[in-house]
């Protein structure tokens, strides 16, 4: 026996991704104050504080959780994430920049399928003691090529530019 609720309807950006066949949904953790605006007569505008974020926006959003995790942080699943703590704190060199242009590939391959990774290059600014990143990501599910990500990684952790 099955039992259909018609209660949560989706919206029309739902709608065309399910009929396109696709749809990857998460949620921006920015926590700011926003306001859906109903359009139904008599009815106020709801505060929400959680944003839904649609399709190649969720899979950059899953990037940025994968860089920014290393694992062990988060409960469940102590393999997310990509250990960048190794290059926190020791000398910038070449070497270790070939080193984690291989850690971030492996790293990004392993843990976001929706992603082929076209280039990665990793760039030791060794006088200012830190790693200019640069990731080339097609995302081919959704027919796009071509995101460039850079990044800078420092003893401040690694940072989104």
């Amino acid at each position: 026996m099955a039992i259909k609720l018609n209660i949560v309807k989706p919206t029309s950006q739902v709608e065309t991704a399910l009929r396109d066949g696709y749809l990857y949904k998460d949620i921006g953790f920015d926590l700011v104050n926003r306001y859906t605006d109903n359009v139904e007569l008599y009815k106020n505008n709801e505060n929400t504080d959680l944003k839904p974020i649609y399709d190649a926006n969720a899979v950059l959003n899953s990037i940025k959780n994968i860089l920014t995790t290393s694992p062990g942080e988060k409960l469940l699943n102590p393999l997310f994430g990509v250990d960048l703590r190794d290059y926190l704190f020791e000398t910038v060199s070449e070497t270790r920049a070939f080193f984690l242009g291989t850690d971030l590939y492996n790293g990004l391959t392993e843990q976001e399928p929706r992603i082929t990774i076209d280039r990665v290059d990793v760039v030791a600014a060794i006088e200012e003691q830190l790693y200019d990143i640069d990731l080339n990501i097609s995302i081919p599910s959704l027919n796009i090529n071509g995101i460039t990500l850079r990044g800078i990684l420092n003893n401040d952790g690694y940072t989104f530019v």
